[in-house]
C-alpha cells in the first residue's frame, strides 16, 4: 500500500462506521479499530469495532457469553476470527470458492491466498508499551516528572498495572490504565498485538482449520508528525521488538508488520472531542461496537453484553453477542460439521483449545516459564469450563 492506499483504506473504514449509525453519546469519545484483507487496488473490511472498557475480574462471566475485554482492537480482531470460520464454511458451501482464501492441499488447512495483505486500523496507539511516549506527550511536565520519579524495577516475568512504572519500557502491562478503576486480568493491546505477531490473529480454535494468519501492516492515527518517529520505535518494539523466542513449531514465526501512521482523524477520538469542548470534561464511551462483514447486522454491547437484553434473557442463543467464546465455539463446531471433520478432543472450550496441541506449543514458546512473556495473565480454566448449549 501506498500512503493515498493507506488514506482510502482509512477513509472506508470510517465510511463502513458512520454507515452503521452507532456514535458516541456527546462529550465521550472511542477508539475505532479494523481488520481487513487487501490484494493491490482491492481491500475488503471484514471486521471492525469500537471500544475502550473491559469487565473487572469479579464480574468476568464462567458461561462464556460475555466479552472480557471490549477494546477496539480486540474486539476487530474476534469479528476478523468469525468471518474467517464463515468464509471456510461459505467456501465448501460454494463448491470451493474464495477470494481470500484457499486450501492448502499439503495439510489440508487454509491460508489467505498469495499476495494478500492483512491490515490492522487503529485509530489511536493501542494502550500498554506502544502508547507510552504518545500519552506522555499530553502530560504537563509536572506530571510527567511525578510519574518518572515512581518507577521501580520489575522481575522480569512480572506484570505492570496500567500505566504504573510509567517510563519502563517493554513490559507487560494490564488494562485499564487508569489506576482509580478495577483490576482486571486483561493484557493491553500492544501485549496482545505481540501476541497475535507470534501465533498469528486465528486463535487456537481457528488453528485447527487455517495456518498462522499474521498482520501484515498496522496503520495507526492520531499521532502529531512531530512525534511520529519516537511512536514508530515504541510500537515496534512493543509488537515485536521486545520478542525473544525460538523453538517454535513449523508455521510460526515472530512477525513484524509495517508500522505506519494516518492523517485521516476520526471525530470520536479522544483528542477530537476534547478540542470541540474547549477543555470541558469528556469520558470515554461504555458503549462497543462490533460489525462482520457478510453479516445480515451489527451488535452494539454494553459490559461485554448487547445492549438492551434483559438479564433473564443473556443466555439465549438469539441473544448472545457473535464474537462471545460461547459463540465462537458455535462456530468452531459449525465448521467442523461443515468440513465433515470429527473433534479433535475434549468437550469444554478450554479442553478444546487445549487439544490444538501445534498452538498450544507455540504458546508455550512466548508465555511458557522463563520465555519473553512468562508473566501473562490468563482466565483459565474457571472461565472457559463451559460447552455447546442450545
Amino acid at each position: 500500500m501506498t500512503t493515498d492506499e493507506d488514506s482510502a483504506f482509512v477513509h472506508d473504514v470510517l465510511k463502513t462506521y458512520r454507515s452503521l449509525n452507532v456514535t458516541p453519546r456527546d462529550g465521550t469519545y472511542t477508539v475505532l479499530a479494523a481488520v481487513a484483507l487487501s490484494y493491490p487496488g482491492e481491500t475488503k473490511i471484514i471486521g471492525l469495532a469500537t471500544g475502550c472498557k473491559c469487565l473487572p475480574q469479579n464480574q468476568l462471566p464462567e458461561q462464556g457469553d460475555a466479552l472480557h475485554d471490549s477494546h477496539a482492537e480486540v474486539l476487530a480482531r474476534r469479528c476478523a476470527r468469525r468471518w474467517l470460520l464463515e468464509e471456510i464454511q461459505r467456501y465448501v458451501m460454494s463448491g470451493g470458492s474464495s477470494r481470500w482464501l484457499v486450501k492448502d492441499e499439503s495439510d489440508g488447512k487454509f491460508r489467505v491466498k498469495e499476495g494478500v495483505q492483512v491490515i490492522m486500523y487503529i485509530s489511536t496507539p493501542p494502550c500498554g508499551d506502544a502508547s507510552m511516549c504518545f500519552l506522555a506527550s499530553f502530560q504537563d511536565d509536572e506530571m510527567a516528572q511525578l510519574k518518572n520519579s515512581a518507577v521501580y524495577a520489575l522481575p522480569p516475568s512480572a506484570v505492570s498495572r496500567g500505566r504504573n512504572n510509567y517510563a519502563l519500557f517493554g513490559v507487560l502491562r494490564t488494562k485499564p490504565g487508569r489506576a482509580d478503576s478495577p483490576a482486571t486480568l486483561s493484557m493491553s493491546c500492544s501485549d496482545k498485538i505481540a501476541r497475535w505477531n507470534v501465533l498469528g490473529i486465528q486463535g487456537a480454535l481457528g488453528s485447527v482449520f487455517l495456518n498462522p494468519i499474521y498482520l501484515s501492516r498496522i496503520i495507526i492515527g492520531e499521532v502529531n508528525e512531530d512525534i511520529r518517529e519516537q511512536v514508530k520505535i515504541d510500537c515496534e518494539r512493543a509488537f515485536w521488538g521486545r520478542l525473544d523466542i525460538s523453538d517454535l513449531p513449523g508455521g510460526f514465526q515472530i512477525h513484524r508488520p509495517e508500522v505506519v501512521f494516518t492523517s485521516v482523524p476520526f471525530p470520536f477520538s479522544k483528542v477530537t472531542v476534547v478540542s470541540g469542548r474547549d477543555g470541558g470534561d469528556c469520558r470515554s464511551s461504555n458503549e462497543a461496537l462490533c460489525w462482520i462483514a457478510d453479516s445480515p447486522t451489527h451488535e452494539v454491547l454494553i459490559n461485554g453484553l448487547k445492549r438492551g437484553v434483559p438479564p433473564k434473557h443473556r443466555f439465549k442463543s438469539m441473544f448472545r453477542p457473535r464474537i462471545s467464546k460461547l459463540s465462537m465455539l458455535h462456530v468452531y463446531h459449525d465448521t467442523l460439521v461443515t468440513l465433515g471433520m470429527e473433534a479433535g478432543g475434549g468437550s469444554t472450550y478450554f479442553e478444546i483449545k487445549q487439544a490444538v496441541l501445534h498452538y498450544q506449543v507455540a504458546k508455550q514458546c512466548l508465555q511458557g516459564t522463563r520465555c519473553t512473556f512468562a508473566g501473562w495473565i490468563i482466565s483459565g480454566v474457571q472461565w472457559e469450563s463451559f460447552a455447546i448449549t442450545s
